[in-house]
C-alpha cells in the first residue's frame, strides 16, 4: 500500500484533489483539510537573479515588470521585498526647527 500520508497530521484518509500547474497530483487530507503535493520540488532563485532583481528595483520599474523581465514569481518577489524591508533603515531623523531671530 503506497497511499500518501498527510505530512501535517499523518492521517490516512487522503483523496485526490486535482493537479498542480506542474502536472503533479494534488491530495487533500479529509481529517485536517490540508492540501499537499507529495515529492514537491522547490526551485531556488540564484544569487545572480536576486542581484538582477535588486538592480531592476533601482531602475524604478513596476513590480510586475520586474517579475516578467527577471522570470520570477510575484509571490517570491513579495517575499524578497519583505526581506529587503528588514535590512533598510526606514526612519528619517527629524530636524529641530530653528528659532527665528527678531
Amino acid at each position: 500500500m503506497n497511499d500518501p500520508v498527510c505530512p501535517r497530521c499523518h492521517g490516512v484518509h487522503i483523496v485526490k484533489n486535482g493537479q498542480a500547474h506542474t502536472g503533479k497530483q494534488r491530495y487533500l487530507c479529509r481529517e485536517c483539510r490540508y492540501q499537499f503535493t507529495p515529492d514537491a520540488t522547490w526551485h531556488r532563485i540564484s544569487p545572480e537573479k536576486e542581484a538582477e532583481v535588486d538592480r531592476l528595483l533601482t531602475e524604478r520599474l513596476s513590480h510586475r515588470g520586474i517579475c516578467r523581465v527577471a522570470g520570477v514569481s510575484r509571490c517570491w518577489f513579495r517575499l524578497h521585498l519583505k526581506k529587503l524591508k528588514k535590512t533598510v533603515l526606514h526612519s528619517i531623523p527629524e530636524e529641530q526647527p530653528q528659532a527665528k531671530k527678531a
